[in-house]
């Protein structure tokens, strides 16, 4: 899978949107393999403004993605041209680093799709392996907590934009916009 330049706006804010600094947060992309190791991305350490710039390189693959529709649509709705990219990116929270894994899909209109956010936890070795599951009323069971179920995974995506540099058919380049929000730690009840 080639890679190509990214050039990745980060920030990290609380659930008002203020910015949280002094964080410590590893970004990788790709596949699992990629991302799994706890040595591979970029790290970086949030600024006063909760914010990192860096520039890399990624795997950004032309893939066709149905766009969700009403169910009426969704019975002729074909796949259409799209760009895809896999983030993993690493936060503290409590005690614990867990990995948050999303992928996004960048269509031709520029509107950018993502299906939520999955949760790894380390293994044994510390690869992120672990898949999170959800209970059945929709709480996150880390394997980490033993078995104590959060109502919230500690973090979530809520700003993510990916824009092509340079010509939108041939891009020179890649820019993204990404942005967590942490909540604040759980109360034991």
């Amino acid at each position: 899978m080639p890679l190509v330049p990214l050039e990745v706006q980060f920030k990290l804010t609380d659930l008002n949107y203020a910015p949280i600094a002094g964080v410590p947060v590893r970004v990788a992309f790709g596949p699992p393999a990629t991302w799994q190791s706890p040595g591979s991305g970029t790290r970086f350490v949030t600024d006063a403004a909760g914010a990192s710039t860096f520039s890399t390189s990624a795997p950004i693959e032309p893939q066709a993605k149905t766009r969700p529709t009403n169910f009426v649509d969704s019975l002729t709705a074909r796949p259409q041209p799209a760009d895809h990219l896999a983030i993993a990116a690493e936060l503290p929270y409590m005690t614990f680093r867990w990995m948050y894994v999303a992928e996004i899909w960048r269509f031709r209109n520029g509107d950018v799709l993502n299906e939520g956010v999955s949760v790894y936890t380390p293994d044994d070795r510390g690869l992120f392996t672990r898949k999170t599951p959800r209970s059945k009323d929709g709480g996150w069971l880390m394997a980490d907590l033993k078995g104590l179920v959060l109502t919230t995974p500690g973090h979530d995506m809520w700003d993510y934009k990916l824009e092509p540099i340079g010509d939108a058919a041939n891009p020179s380049g890649w820019r993204l916009q990404l942005a967590f929000k942490r909540s604040p730690e759980p109360i034991r009840r």
